[in-house]
């Protein structure tokens, strides 16, 4: 089998990082009413814009590709949650609107989604914490590098 104790961490880390991922959407979609996982963070991204975004934006924003992002924007309009609108610059874009529905997902779901949060990072002290949060950063801005290099 593998031998974790001689293999290079950087190999471990990186499969951690979908092991991660894969239990966090499990547990998060069996948590959640009329959504999934991604369709949640779909919604609570188009808060950090300053204006309804674009498709794109939030397929940027989010990693995903852009067919990918618009199967789950499709699907928060068919249950209600968004709205898209024509940018007013680019006919061929579609901005993209939380509905009240949306909102009372949100306001609904707040607490739980807060005391999960705060629940999960009991295990890291507020140095691992920050430690964290800094190394994933960098992860995140080295993949946009490499995504990049790969055009």
């Amino acid at each position: 089998m593998y031998d974790f104790e001689n293999m290079d961490k950087r190999l471990i880390a990186y499969v951690n990082i979908f092991i991660c991922a894969n239990r966090l959407q499990a547990i998060m979609d069996s948590g959640l009413e009329d959504i999934t996982a991604k369709q949640w963070l779909a919604l609570m991204m188009i808060d950090a814009f300053p204006e309804p975004p674009t498709l794109k934006q939030i397929s940027e924003m989010s990693g995903v590709t852009h067919q990918s992002m618009r199967q789950i924007v499709d699907r928060l309009i068919d249950k209600g949650f968004l709205a898209v609108v024509p940018d007013k610059k680019d006919k061929r874009a579609i901005r993209l609107i939380k509905t009240p529905a949306a909102e009372n997902i949100r306001t609904k779901k707040e607490g739980q989604n807060r005391e999960f949060v705060f629940k999960l990072f009991d295990c890291l002290n507020e140095k691992e914490t920050t430690v964290y949060c800094s190394a994933l950063e960098k992860l995140c801005e080295h993949l946009n590098e490499l995504k990049e290099e790969n055009r």
